[in-house]
């Protein structure tokens, strides 16, 4: 018999259908790895997905499994009104237009009571994450790892990509780090190659979130570390945002000559968000031999006092390294925000995008 051929329109249809389980299926992984990452345990992870299950799986009255099922969701994520933004995406992707009705309308009574009992967000921003550990380095070399919370990453994240786009049409041309593509708005051209950096004041960044970060990361680093000197006051943000397979050159940060000779300058506080990278570092140019600590997305460095000069780089961005929770929350690289103390330093902005640093009209070591 002749063969007979599905007519275009049924074709298309059908092809409208399979994108959109396909569309559903990535969203529903993406979520789960969002889920994954958010969660405090593996074993919060878990039960989760049990009783996730549990409800979509329940044939007649589902009350009592929908019912479980939100009270271990706003257990694992909820802190007032902390993470309802995943919960609605729960809602969102369950299956079944009513069980979907339903969790949606037990979910907005929770949120409510959650609002009503707490009534305001338990945490700040600027508090770390629970699970957050010390590594002390060396004397000033403290590494805070896991400190910024997901949400503080996310707000990182936006707010360094929002002053620091460019002004102007390219990014070498601006003030920005970056400049849209006129072909794709979801490309940027940086203005440094594989790396893009812009200056900016600590107060360009909206309210006090940037600052109250960064006393409470110095706060945690000092109670380990006595030699990190007292008396941080954050004035000026370097954003440096690095694409996979990065690199920058060995380097000194610039500082105060006199507080170079006491070993006292306030530390740097630099935070990465998204991909890993291996920073280098060493006590002279001169050394053989270098020490590499891997940073991930959420980790704090400080180094200051004793160790504020020392010689540092950039070895490697690790592809595919960007951590769940960040996947599309912002471009795929590395984003390094540095908080400085620069004191009575000035700034030579004709010199952007390089750093250019002055002390008593006499420009600082350790430009870059």
């Amino acid at each position: 018999p002749p063969r007979m051929s599905t007519p275009p329109a049924a074709a298309a249809a059908a092809a409208a259908v399979s994108m959109s389980r396909e569309a559903h299926r990535a969203r529903c992984r993406a979520l789960a790895r969002r889920l994954e990452d958010a969660a405090e345990t593996p074993v919060q992870y878990m039960k989760l997905k049990a009783h996730a299950h549990a409800y979509q799986t329940h044939d007649d009255d589902d009350a009592d499994a929908c019912a479980a099922f939100v009270a271990c969701l706003f257990a694992t994520f909820a802190t007032c009104e902390e993470r309802f933004d995943l919960i609605a995406e729960v809602v969102a992707t369950t299956p079944g237009v009513g069980k979907r009705e339903r969790l949606a309308a037990r979910v907005a009574a929770a949120m409510r009571d959650v609002v009503a009992r707490c009534g305001a967000p338990a945490r700040t921003m600027a508090e770390p994450h629970k699970n957050y550990k010390v590594e002390r380095l060396n004397d000033g070399l403290v590494c805070l790892r896991k400190f910024l919370t997901v949400e503080a990453q996310e707000w990182l994240a936006k707010s360094a990509f929002e002053v620091g786009e460019s002004d102007a049409a390219s990014a070498e041309a601006g003030k920005g780090f970056f400049a849209k593509t006129a072909a794709d708005e979801g490309a940027l051209k940086l203005n440094q190659g594989t790396r893009g950096r812009v200056i900016k004041a600590v107060d360009d960044f909206p309210g006090e979130t940037l600052k109250e970060l960064c006393g409470e990361a110095v706060r945690v680093a000092r109670d380990a570390d006595a030699s990190l000197p007292s008396g941080f006051n954050p004035t000026t943000v370097l954003v440096n945002f690095y694409k996979d397979g990065a690199e920058f050159k060995w380097h000194k940060d610039s500082e105060d000559p006199k507080l170079i000779a006491s070993k006292t300058g306030q530390p740097i506080v630099s935070f990465s968000v998204g991909l890993s990278a291996d920073f280098g570092y060493k006590y002279s140019f001169d050394d053989p031999e270098h020490k590499t600590v891997r940073l991930n997305s959420g980790d704090v460095l400080l180094f200051g006092g004793p160790s504020r000069m020392i010689v540092h780089s950039v070895l490697n961005v690790h592809p595919g390294s960007m951590p769940g929770n960040m996947r599309g929350k912002m471009l795929n690289g590395r984003l390094n925000v540095t908080v400085r103390d620069i004191g009575t330093g000035v700034i030579d902005t004709s010199q952007f995008p390089a750093y250019r640093v002055s002390y008593d009209g006499v420009q600082a070591e350790g430009n870059v």
